[in-house]
């Protein structure tokens, strides 16, 4: 019990500190569900994009959408998922806007690629 008491006065004590000198543990959650939005709205856009027409060349299979092109951006997805990780990981505690930044980042291309998925559904 005692050991308890000592452990939770030392991490108190470091919250508190951290706290006066204004460093704040990043929100991992918030950023976590901003790409899994990220990630299903690409999963939805795909799959309404399936064996269709695609003018991007860098998705485009003889002038499809095809699996190679699902893989090039679940690949792309899941980079720059890695890159927010990693950069939130290093430098999100001092800089807290970075995390908002990320979650505005990931929620506009989610937004974006839903509605570029209700696009393909209307084309049918």
């Amino acid at each position: 019990m005692r050991l308890i008491l000592v452990i939770s006065m030392l991490f108190g004590a470091a919250a508190c500190r951290a706290q006066e000198v204004g460093i704040q543990p990043p929100r991992w959650r918030a950023l976590a569900i901003s790409m899994v939005a990220h990630g299903a709205a690409t999963g939805f856009d795909s799959w309404t994009s399936w064996q269709r027409p695609e003018r991007n060349g860098l998705l485009a299979d003889n002038g499809r959408f095809t699996a190679r092109s699902v893989s090039i951006k679940s690949g792309i997805v899941g980079g720059v998922s890695l890159i927010e990780i990693l950069v939130v990981k290093k430098w999100g505690a001092k800089h807290p806007w970075i995390v908002r930044a990320f979650q505005i980042g990931n929620f506009t291309s989610a937004g974006m690629l839903t509605s570029a998925g209700v696009s393909n559904l209307h084309r049918r």
